[in-house]
């Protein structure tokens, strides 16, 4: 880790809302379709802007 990254990524991970899995440490692709799959399943019909993860192989 440079030292820019131990200053800066506190400041913008305080300001990313707790849906955004992009570029961000310990998240992924496979674990954004999982909450797409789970919130889908409990009936939520929100508009999703992500990639599909079968488009990611």
């Amino acid at each position: 880790m440079t030292a820019a990254m131990l200053v800066l990524e506190p400041i913008f991970e305080a300001d990313l809302p707790s849906e955004q899995y992009a570029y961000r440490p310990g998240r992924n692709a496979e674990q954004a379709a999982k909450e797409v799959q789970e919130r889908l399943h409990r009936g939520h019909t929100d508009v999703v802007d992500g990639t599909p993860l079968f488009a990611l192989a």
